[in-house]
């Protein structure tokens, strides 16, 4: 054993991990293993061997159920001790390696790499090489710290058993690009405990995927006051001192937008959920007949080629189908919507358009037989002409097209102020998951229509938003009224125009009389 162990390795191996259910939900989804023999799913022991219970097998690189696990939490809620536990475990397989991984060197060597070690017996530890942080245990296990401040550190010369990053949201998802080849050649499993920074990286690749039930994939969120370590009126406090949307995010884990999401609260009821609830618009789905279809595309080298088919109905415009594609020629684009559209294109009078900025597409599609209509590029316009469709209730989504709903509630504008403090004349859109919505406005703005807007409906919603006012918002609003009115009321001379009902029973016209 070498002399010179960190200091604290060891502190904590005999603190107990006090129960907190979602903590125990994630170490029970790494030890999940599939028995090759028979399809049953169990737990590994602390060893990773699996012992199958129905057949007896016995495997030591029995399949794993989830091979990357995401654990989201409030600040101080026990996420990285959770990792570090399910680290320590990951330890106990002889001859195995693993990368413990932080977004800097200060907080890898600040937080994560003690709340690891603190965990580690002393007895267990046959090697500490401080020059390149790396501990090896009397078993042959080893572990790795890395800081992936720079991406290119991701890049791992040998195949790794497993990984932890530590908060990832704050790891670039390049260098996660980089690392996840090292997990091919063990079936490695990868674990992300983090923070929340809005609807970062690891919301799309691993908590989204998750929750979408796609093999391979578990997630769990939970909040500060979660972690029976937490006196929850302390949490109480900073609720009171805090601003919600930042509670939120920094005690509950919610992501929000904090540069100012777009359409998000508009989009209360855009979503069609099932055949029938799209059926209320389109009374022949999933076949669409005879229909007018809007068909806008958003193409890019540096960024996914979207399309999207909308249809103009009575009642409003249904968006129902999505395409998202990257890096493919504008010629297999097009091969693959009229595929994947092929339903919406046959019998249906379908108009393509597109950014009028975009003339390279449009030569392309049009050797192809296909013109493609110019739509205004303005994003003011459009942003307003999309939120007009939202407020006024008449924009939904398919539940064919969750890849668009998804996007547009995270649009939003990026930030405004440069290094300096100034800010820039103009708002901009934050470029990343645009396409979809980029879509949706080339496609309204190619509409010739606006809204029609339901006046029952209309004061309803402001019935709505009164009832929601406190006694002093409203206090205050019923002042304002009577002042305007006090300062702008006057009686009409004969002659005037509107005289001498003024607005009361509309227009008057004198030679109604």
């Amino acid at each position: 054993m070498s002399k010179r162990l960190p200091p604290k390795i060891g502190q904590d191996c005999n603190k107990p991990l006090l129960f907190n259910p979602y903590q125990q939900e994630f170490l029970k989804a790494r030890r999940l293993r599939l028995c090759k023999a028979c399809n049953k799913f169990g737990s590994s022991g602390a060893d990773g061997v699996f012992r199958c219970t129905l057949c007896q097998q016995v495997y030591e690189n029995a399949p794993r159920a989830f091979r990357q696990l995401g654990c989201f939490a409030g600040r101080r809620g026990g996420k990285s001790v959770v990792g570090a536990h399910g680290a320590r475990e990951e330890m106990l397989v002889p001859n195995s390696l693993g990368w413990v991984c932080g977004p800097t060197y200060k907080i890898l060597h600040d937080a994560t790499m003690p709340t690891l070690l603190k965990l580690i017996p002393r007895e267990w530890c046959a090697n500490w090489d401080s020059d390149n942080l790396e501990l090896t245990l009397i078993n042959g296990a080893q572990v790795q710290f890395r800081s992936l401040d720079d991406p290119d550190r991701g890049h791992s010369g040998v195949g790794l058993h497993w990984a932890w990053l530590d908060e990832a949201a704050f790891i670039s998802e390049l260098a996660w690009d980089y690392l996840a080849p090292s997990l091919t050649d063990y079936k490695g499993a990868a674990f992300f405990t983090s923070s929340v920074d809005g609807y970062d990286w690891t919301y799309d690749r691993i908590e989204k995927p998750a929750a979408d039930r796609e093999p391979g994939f578990w997630a769990m969120k939970w909040r500060t006051v979660d972690n029976p370590f937490i006196d929850p009126e302390e949490v109480e406090m900073k609720r009171k001192t805090t601003t919600a949307q930042m509670f939120r995010q920094e005690y509950e884990g919610s992501r929000e937008n904090f540069q100012g999401a777009i359409y998000a609260e508009n989009m209360e009821g855009s979503w069609l959920a099932d055949e029938a609830a799209v059926r209320e618009y389109i009374p022949s789905w999933p076949h669409i007949n005879n229909h007018k279809i809007i068909l806008p595309l958003d193409s890019g080298t540096d960024h996914p080629f979207g399309a999207l088919a909308l249809v103009p109905t009575e009642k409003g415009v249904v968006v129902v189908a999505e395409y998202l594609e990257r890096q493919r020629a504008f010629s297999t684009n097009l091969a693959a919507i009229r595929k994947d559209f092929k339903e919406v294109l046959t019998g249906n009078d379908v108009m393509w358009g597109a950014n009028r900025n975009e003339a390279a597409m449009r030569m392309e599609f049009a050797a192809h037989g296909i013109g493609v209509a110019p739509a205004e590029s303005d994003h003011k316009a459009g942003i307003q002409r999309v939120l007009s469709w939202l407020c006024a209730g008449q924009l939904k989504f398919a539940y064919t097209c969750p890849r668009t709903y998804d996007q547009m509630g995270k649009y939003r504008y990026a930030p405004n102020v440069a290094a300096d403090g100034q800010k820039s004349a103009k708002e901009k859109v934050f470029k990343l998951h645009d396409e979809l919505p980029d879509c949706v406005r080339y496609g309204l703005m190619l509409w010739p229509s606006l809204p029609k807007v339901d006046a029952v409906a209309m004061s309803v919603a402001e019935k709505a938003r009164w009832a929601a006012l406190d006694d002093r918002s409203k206090l205050e609003i019923e002042r304002m009224k009577a002042y305007e009115k006090r300062e702008t009321e006057k009686d009409l001379a004969k002659g005037e125009d509107m005289y001498p009902s003024g607005s009361f029973f509309g227009s008057y016209d004198d030679s109604m009389w």
